[in-house]
């Protein structure tokens, strides 16, 4: 569902007051004060982008833990959201979604206590998440950019574009373990690197692709963004398997629903246009922080095995919430 959609949806619906309630509708995770310390809950539920169901119930937990990393917590437990076409699909293949599922809970340092299961048309798998912020630590809205700041990307974008390929089958190998062992890899040591250094914003990249999630930021900081586009990082074969056919539904929701907030300084083709906007699934995160901690950000993530670009920068609102130079290649 496009986030216009959701906003359409919600517009009547009645805005919680509780002073103990930090953030709830449009952020990542809601945010809630519980005695000394903060309470993280998320809730992410989706269907199968890769034929493997091990692989499969991996990365969907991994989707779901992004979200309490991009506030700054640590998880504590996961409850399974399960649909399952019991009539068509063995047991196993449950099995398996709900064992990968349960050891990258565990690769988290949490663990799954139990959930629910219903029967479906297809398979669906999702977590309901719940992870904490210690007392004395901030939960980090997508509110806080401020001009001047340096934004960091912590994951290569274009995988919603390897996992389209995968569905259409034109994927090879090399390319479907790459994108697998990417997705697969927690934002838990980013997590952990951007609390020892002052963020005034997170979010993770998921369904908005990365120009959506980068306009929620500005939306909600009202500020633009300057967006270098030669310093966006992606997957190798991205514009390769585009040319190939490998576009999304997602991906032109996501176009139709943002191009208007974009302004591009130079020419780009209609691929990069569309590498922008892949929507993805278990992305990076998006961390705004001061221009003068960016740079021991870096080295904080290199020391922990986690590669990053330093992709743009906070300015003063404008007409438009980003405004890209350079192109992409």
């Amino acid at each position: 569902m496009r986030s216009s959609d959701l906003t359409q949806v919600l517009r009547n619906i009645p805005i919680p007051q509780d002073d103990k309630l930090l953030a709830g509708l449009g952020e990542d995770a809601l945010g809630y004060k519980w005695q000394n310390e903060i309470m993280v809950q998320s809730v992410v539920l989706i269907t199968p982008i890769v034929d493997d169901p091990y692989q499969f119930g991996a990365i969907a937990a991994a989707n779901a833990l992004s979200d309490l990393y991009a506030k700054g917590a640590d998880s504590i437990f996961g409850l399974n959201i399960i649909g399952f076409p019991s009539s068509s699909l063995p047991l196993h293949y449950l099995e398996e979604i709900i064992k990968g599922g349960v050891e990258k809970i565990g690769e988290a340092g949490a663990y799954i206590a139990g959930g629910h299961t219903i029967d479906d048309t297809s398979p669906k798998y999702g977590l309901a998440v719940t992870g904490k912020i210690p007392a004395g630590e901030k939960f980090i809205q997508k509110n806080g950019a401020c001009p001047g700041d340096a934004i960091v990307i912590t994951k290569p974008i274009g995988n919603g574009i390897y996992t389209t390929a995968i569905d259409q089958k034109t994927a090879n190998r090399e390319q479907q373990e790459i994108v697998v062992a990417q997705m697969m890899q927690l934002n838990k040591e980013a997590s952990l690197a951007m609390r020892k250094v002052n963020v005034h914003a997170c979010t993770d990249i998921t369904g908005f692709g990365l120009l959506g999630h980068l306009f929620e930021i500005a939306d909600k900081s009202q500020i633009s963004i300057e967006l270098d586009l030669k310093k966006v990082p992606y997957l190798n074969d991205v514009f390769s398997l585009l040319k190939s056919g490998a576009t999304s539904e997602g991906m032109f929701n996501n176009l139709f629903t943002y191009k208007n907030n974009v302004r591009y300084t130079t020419t780009v083709t209609p691929e990069e246009e569309w590498l922008l906007h892949d929507p993805q699934t278990s992305g990076g995160l998006l961390i705004v922080l001061p221009q003068d901690e960016a740079k021991k950000l870096q080295l904080l993530l290199s020391n922990a095995g986690v590669k990053s670009h330093v992709i743009g920068k906070v300015i003063v609102k404008s007409d438009f919430s980003v405004i890209t130079k350079n192109s992409i290649i």
